[in-house]
């Protein structure tokens, strides 16, 4: 294990360098040594190193200082400090500022070792989080399938976006996958390494979002039994996404306008104001423009969140993209189910593609999410997608005029065989080697009118 980590030592006494640095060796640790912090740090910059091990007490720049210079080079790396008795209270500062442990010298060589294979099994862990954050940020670009042009303009504008500090608006109707934008607008951000806090402001209570938001004092209020961080505070450093912002009341407005302005807050039963350093990302489905006019938003406060406004196009504008999402959902639950299903029959596509969709994306990973559970195949047919009750509920119905050659030519044939089959659908569908529930679909999709008395 030791061979593939390299180990950096900074200690303004020559000998202390040279001993340690040898011992280090011999126990098989590749380790590099330096007198001088800056020395150090430059080659920090240029190479990689798992751990620093650095004396408090230096004359041309102390350990503190270092701690923080290479927190910034790499914010991966471990950081052990030397320090004297006399010194251990600022260790114990080093380690409140990031350090990952302290020695007190003189030490035992094994104690060095012991800490040192620890610092090094926590830096592999967090390079462990980057890998699955990666891989996070990859399954949210599959899930956010474009094919469609209106999709790919999305997530041009995403990328865009992604590298600035300000606020973003992101409009769409329920289930358009506006939680998944504000993902990946922190996932390709420089706030990666930062937490992303979410708050669905629609579903918390209103008499809890200031305190869920600001957090509080202990006795703010009956029940507050010690001090709680909100969740500003929580995305300190990293992003806040705010979802159905249009919920908040005039005086959460009021509070949040401030903290936008200059990041300044207050935790309820506090007097003193805090600070933090976050990114706010908002979200709606509702026009909040309208409310401003009404007077149920504040003006300014929506000005503040629509630096840059990303909005989402519903699925039925997207048509081309419900293919791709489809197949996507249908490789995650396959993979969560162990069922081997392939793919959708012709039908079924269909099916889909005729679909007006008022949930949207979540309604479409639902349905596809059924089909699997349902199907007994190696494809999924429209019998596996019927039980969700796809034909249920207001959808535009096909004009003949606007089919295309083959759709008007499989319309033709449906109506040929209702027309033997004197308009009984089951018999029709008997024709056709057809359910009659496939038969009630493609009546459906074709806008095929019945003769009177028939279903």
């Amino acid at each position: 294990m030791t061979q593939q980590h390299r180990i950096l030592i900074i200690d303004d006494e020559p000998d202390i360098v040279e001993v340690l640095v040898a011992r280090l060796e011999a126990m098989g640790f590749n380790t590099v040594g330096h007198t001088k912090a800056a020395r150090a740090l430059e080659a920090l910059r240029k190479e990689d190193f798992s751990v620093l091990i650095t004396d408090l007490k230096m004359p041309d720049m102390d350990g503190m200082e270092v701690l923080k210079e290479a927190k910034k080079i790499d914010p991966d790396i471990e950081v052990i400090i030397f320090t004297a008795h006399g010194s251990i209270q600022g260790a114990v500062q080093a380690i409140k500022e990031g350090a990952d442990d302290f020695l007190v010298k003189p030490f035992e060589p094994m104690e060095l070792v012991t800490k040192l294979e620890k610092a090094i099994e926590k830096r592999g862990l967090k390079q462990r989080v980057r890998y699955l954050e990666r891989e996070i940020g990859e399954s949210l670009n599959q899930h956010m399938y474009a094919e469609s042009s209106a999709m790919q303009n999305v997530l041009s504008l995403v990328r865009q976006v992604s590298g600035s500090d300000a606020t973003v608006l992101v409009l769409g109707e329920s289930g358009t996958g506006k939680e998944l934008i504000a993902r990946m607008l922190h996932h390709e951000s420089r706030r990666r390494n930062g937490k992303l806090v979410i708050m669905d402001c629609g579903a918390t209570p209103p008499t809890l979002i200031e305190a869920e938001l600001f957090g509080y004092q202990r006795g703010a209020y009956t029940g507050a039994v010690k001090d709680k961080k909100g969740i500003i505070e929580e995305a300190d450093g990293g992003t806040l996404f705010l979802d159905e912002i249009g919920n908040i009341s005039p005086e959460m407005q009021t509070r949040l306008l401030r903290v936008l302005e200059n990041g300044e807050f207050r935790r309820l039963g506090e007097l003193d104001q805090r600070h933090v350093d976050i990114r706010v990302i908002a979200a709606t489905n509702v026009d909040l423009k309208a409310k401003v006019e009404k007077g149920e938003f504040r003006e300014d406060l929506f000005y503040r969140l629509k630096v840059f406004t990303i909005t989402l196009p519903p699925l039925r504008d997207r048509k081309e993209d419900i293919a791709g999402l489809s197949q996507v959902f249908l490789k995650e639950f396959c993979q969560k189910t162990g069922k081997r299903v392939s793919g959708f029959s012709r039908d079924a596509m269909d099916m889909l593609l005729a679909h007006h969709w008022p949930g949207n994306v979540r309604e479409l990973k639902n349905i596809v999410h059924s089909a699997v559970v349902l199907c007994k195949g190696e494809t999924i047919t429209p019998e596996d997608i019927m039980p969700s009750g796809i034909l249920e509920g207001p959808g535009p119905k096909a004009v003949e005029e606007d089919l295309n050659p083959l759709e008007a030519q499989e319309r033709a044939m449906v109506v040929d065989a209702l027309k033997k089959a004197n308009w009984v659908q089951k018999d029709a569908a008997r024709i056709l080697g057809i359910s009659r529930r496939v038969m009630h679909y493609k009546i459906r999709k074709f806008n095929i009118e019945l003769e009177k008395g028939q279903a």
